[in-house]
């Protein structure tokens, strides 16, 4: 049964920051912060365990307007909600999400598709040429991502408040099988111009004193694309497989490090 909007789960006004971990010692990580940001108050917020699942159609009609239909299941409530990515230069507004409405866990996009499709178009001031409810109708699961983890809370003296996340996903590809694990550090910010100090202070630890994490640009979707993406095998002139040695773990990181320069 599709619920509607029956409150939306936040404002949406957060900007959420995600960074491979290279070296992996979450304890040490969250002391050095604490050391660090010594007026800053750092402390556990319990488990995360959420699902989220990413529909689209067999001709990716909405992933590749950066559009992205998700479902997001919570202990305490289920979900959908629309994800419209930016310029990839835009890093601090890249995402804007928007509700959709509530729903049953089992529920599927295309059961409802004049609902879904009437939100979109609202979002959107009726300004798609095609017929959205058409689209709706023929979106089924994409990417599976399962999320468990733990969450901390960063507390400023003037009150501003910071979540950040260690996460583990595991990701399923429902269209080539093909499934991967991913470890994950996340930090979502209100973006406050008010407490614009605090932010940077906060980042400036990160950047400064956890180099064993390297910025991503890219948002959890992306991220997950690209973990349970074919790999492109190399063919000679005459179209053989070329061998490709093996990357060592030496090779990943000096990989994902020329990545984020450019």
């Amino acid at each position: 049964m599709f619920l509607g909007d029956k409150g939306k789960p936040s404002e949406f006004e957060n900007v959420r920051m995600n960074y491979d971990i290279i070296i992996d010692n979450e304890k040490f990580t969250i002391q050095k912060m604490m050391h660090r940001l010594g007026f800053y108050t750092i402390y556990s917020d319990g488990k995360i365990k959420t699902t989220e699942i990413v529909y689209d159609t067999d001709k990716k009609l909405l992933s590749g307007a950066g559009l992205y239909l998700r479902k997001k299941i919570t202990a305490e409530r289920t979900y959908f909600s629309l994800v419209r990515v930016s310029s990839m230069s835009n890093i601090q507004n890249r995402e804007k999400k928007s509700f959709l409405g509530e729903c049953e866990t089992n529920d599927q996009p295309s059961e409802f598709p004049v609902q879904i499709a009437d939100g979109i178009n609202r979002i959107f001031n009726n300004l798609f040429t095609i017929n959205m409810v058409d689209v709706v109708k023929h979106c089924t699961p994409y990417l599976r991502i399962d999320i468990t983890g733990n969450r901390y809370k960063i507390v400023s003296g003037t009150g501003y408040e910071v979540e950040m996340a260690f996460e583990n996903l595991k990701i399923k590809d429902f269209r080539t099988g093909r499934k991967a694990k991913k470890r994950n550090f996340t930090i979502e910010m209100n973006n406050d111009p008010n407490y614009a100090h605090e932010r940077e202070q906060i980042m400036d630890c990160i950047e400064r004193y956890c180099k064993e994490m390297l910025f991503v640009n890219r948002n959890r979707f992306e991220i997950a694309e690209v973990a349970v993406k074919v790999p492109e095998v190399p063919v000679d002139k005459d179209g053989n497989p070329i061998a490709v040695k093996k990357k060592t773990k030496k090779d990943l990181k000096k990989q994902t490090m020329n990545e984020q320069n450019g």
